[in-house]
């Protein structure tokens, strides 16, 4: 179905305009690039550097938002969304999201992993490989539960600054979630390993 789409875009494309190279998108989102002698190949990663980089700012309103409770009056600092980190749509991979506790003057990653089983324990644990070659484990702060969530606690009460620090100024390679049946290991875009890194950066700092 992929290589119909993509033959018809061809067709159409070279049939408008026969003399200057194209960008296109296939169907599942991946951007190809149309040249004069009728072929085509994937646009290469670095092109899209650029993009991300302008995308990425220092402005905290950017990545973390405070809101009230209009029943409590009490205020919460959380990031503006989950991020998500799939290759297939979201079938496997991590929705992860940063908040602070006002409670415990904590800093809370909640990771919902998703593709090895829906229970994690509180000793089930998170490998994570950073792109400067270091590495760090982490352990589900969280109850036992089914919901293939889990919490990691930072700060106040909890310590564990130094990994906190690690979070907010190194980029992840890999993060691997084990569940009670298997585990979940994903690769992160400097995008998003941008992205988290500011999005603690910025908690950290409220």
């Amino acid at each position: 179905m992929k290589k119909i789409l993509l033959t018809t875009t061809l067709s159409f494309f070279f049939g408008q305009i026969l003399l200057a190279q194209i960008n296109a998108t296939t169907d599942d989102g991946k951007k190809v690039l149309l040249k004069e002698n009728g072929t085509w190949e994937y646009v290469q990663e670095k092109i899209n550097e650029t993009t991300e980089t302008t995308e990425l700012s220092s402005d905290c309103s950017n990545y973390i938002l405070t809101e009230t409770d209009k029943m409590t009056g009490k205020s919460s600092t959380g990031a503006k969304e989950t991020l998500i980190i799939s290759q297939d749509g979201g079938k496997t991979g991590f929705g992860i999201f940063a908040l602070n506790s006002s409670n415990s003057n904590a800093l809370i990653l909640s990771i919902q992993a998703v593709g090895a089983g829906s229970c994690i324990d509180d000793d089930n644990k998170i490998n994570i490989l950073f792109r400067d070659g270091s590495r760090l484990e982490l352990y589900n702060d969280g109850k036992f539960n089914c919901d293939a969530k889990m919490t990691l606690y930072f700060g106040g009460i909890f310590g564990k600054k130094k990994q906190l620090n690690e979070l907010a100024t190194k980029e992840i390679e890999t993060m691997r979630v084990w569940t009670s049946k298997s585990y979940v290991e994903k690769d992160f875009t400097s995008e998003q390993s941008k992205r988290l890194m500011k999005t603690i950066s910025c908690l950290m700092a409220e």
